[in-house]
């Protein structure tokens, strides 16, 4: 028998056309990953553990919405 040994999992990998990440990025506290910094006023940044992230006059608002609406 083969034993298990417990390693951290690997970075998540995010396939896209967009062009790379610039200068401020802005990192799920909930899970880690990291996504473009939101525009002031603009589309909010969905993360894929379901919490939102929005940029009011500089003010990051964050909220929790499930991915299947539930």
């Amino acid at each position: 028998m083969s034993q298990h040994t417990s390693k951290p999992s690997p970075k998540p990998v995010t396939y896209t056309a967009r062009a790379p990440l610039g200068d401020r990025t802005l990192t799920c506290s909930r899970c880690g990953r990291v996504h473009a910094y939101p525009v002031d006023g603009g589309r909010p940044i969905r993360c894929e553990c379901g919490w939102w992230y929005e940029n009011h006059g500089g003010l990051i608002v964050e909220h929790f919405r499930p991915r299947l609406g539930v």
